[in-house]
C-alpha cells in the first residue's frame, strides 16, 4: 500500500479528518510528544526540588476529600497537583495522537505503535507516582519514577525521526566499528542515567523535608556517576572522527549535537556540585539529561537509513 502525502490522498471515508500519510500535523504531534515527555520530567523535578512531593499527601485524590488541591495546601499543593495535571494532559495528547494515526496503523504501524507505547507510559507513571506518595517518597520508588520518563524521551526522539522517512527497508550506512561505537554511546547513556538517578537520591533534594535518602555516600556516588560521563564524551569524540572519515554528514551532525549537549551537561553538573546543588542548576541538569537522551537516540538511529517518504 503506497503512503500518500498529498491533501487529496489524506482524505477518506471519515470525511477527510484523519491523514493516511505523514502530514505536517503528524510530524507536529510527534514533536509535541517529545516536548511533553521532557516537560513532565521538568515539572517532576520542580516538585522534588521545591519540597512539594507530598503537596498532595495521598493518591489518586489530592486529599482524602478532594480530587484537586485546596487553598489550605498552599504553593506545594499547587505544584504537586500541577504536575499531576500535566500527566493527564500528556495522556490526552497520547490518545489524540493514536486517533490521528488510526488510518496509518497498517501503512505505518511503526508510528502507530510508538504512539500507543508512549501513551501506555502515562498510566504506568501515574501508578508509580502514586506509590511514591503512599510510601512517603521512598527514594527507590522515586528513582523508579524517573526511569519510564527517560525511556519515553528516547522513544519520543525515535518517533520524531520516523516521521521524516517511510520507516521501511532499514539498512546500515556506517561501518561496523562506527555502529558499535554508537551503540556503546547508547549503553553508556543508560549507565549515566541510572547513576545520575542514584546520585540525586543520595543528595539533599528528597521532595519533602522528612523523606529518606537512599543511603549512598554522595561523594562516592557522584564520582561513580562522572566515570561513564567522561567515557561517553570520549566515545562521542572518537565516533565523530570516524563519521568524518566515512563521510557521513547526517551522523556527524548528530554527534556534534550530542557532544555539545554532553559538554554543557558536564559544565552544569560540576558547577551544581561545587555550588551546593542550587535548585535552578539541578533543574537545568535534568532538562539537559532529556536532551542528552534524545541526542544519543538520534546518534544510534543515524547509523541506519530508510526509504524516503514518497513524493506527491
Amino acid at each position: 500500500m503506497a503512503i500518500a502525502t498529498s491533501k487529496s490522498a489524506s482524505r477518506g471515508s471519515d470525511g477527510g479528518r484523519l491523514p493516511t500519510g505523514v502530514t505536517p500535523l503528524v510530524r507536529l504531534a510527534a514533536w509535541a510528544m517529545l516536548i511533553a515527555q521532557s516537560a513532565i520530567v521538568l515539572t517532576g523535578a520542580v516538585v522534588r526540588l521545591t519540597g512539594s512531593g507530598l503537596g498532595c499527601p495521598t493518591w489518586p485524590k489530592c486529599t482524602d476529600e478532594s480530587l484537586v488541591n485546596t487553598p489550605e495546601m498552599g504553593v506545594h499543593g499547587i505544584i504537586e497537583f500541577g504536575n499531576r495535571l500535566l500527566g493527564v494532559g500528556l495522556g490526552v495528547l497520547g490518545v489524540a495522537t493514536i486517533i490521528l494515526l488510526w488510518r496509518l496503523r497498517r501503512s505505518r504501524p511503526d508510528l502507530f505503535w510508538l504512539a500507543v507505547g508512549l501513551t501506555a507510559v502515562v498510566p504506568l507513571q501515574a501508578v508509580i507516582g502514586g506509590i511514591s506518595v503512599l510510601t512517603e517518597l521512598n527514594p527507590w520508588i522515586v528513582a523508579a519514577h524517573f526511569v519510564p520518563s527517560a525511556v519515553a524521551v528516547g522513544v519520543s526522539a525515535y518517533f520524531v525521526r520516523r516521521t521524516y522517512d517511510s520507516g521501511r527497508n532499514p539498512r546500515a550506512v556506517s561501518s561496523s566499528a562506527l555502529r558499535a561505537l554508537s551503540w556503546v554511546i547508547g549503553g553508556l547513556m543508560v549507565v549515566v542515567v541510572v547513576l545520575g538517578v542514584l546520585t540525586t537520591g543520595a543528595g539533599p533534594h528528597a521532595g519533602d523535608e522528612l523523606s529518606a535518602r537512599n543511603g549512598f555516600d554522595t561523594l562516592l556516588i557522584s564520582r561513580l556517576h562522572a566515570i561513564p560521563v567522561w567515557l561517553l564524551v570520549i566515545t562521542t569524540v572518537i565516533a565523530r572522527a570516524l563519521a568524518a572519515r566515512e563521510r557521513l554528514p547526517q551522523l556527524a551532525r548528530a554527534l556534534d549535537v550530542l557532544l555539545v549537549v554532553e559538554l554543557l551537561q558536564g559544565v552544569i553538573g560540576y558547577v551544581q556540585y561545587f555550588s551546593g546543588l542550587p535548585i535552578v542548576l539541578v533543574a537545568l541538569h535534568l532538562v539537559g539529561a532529556c536532551a542528552t537522551i534524545a541526542a544519543a537516540t538520534v546518534v544510534v538511529d543515524a547509523n541506519y537509513q530508510r526509504d524516503p517518504l514518497p513524493q506527491g
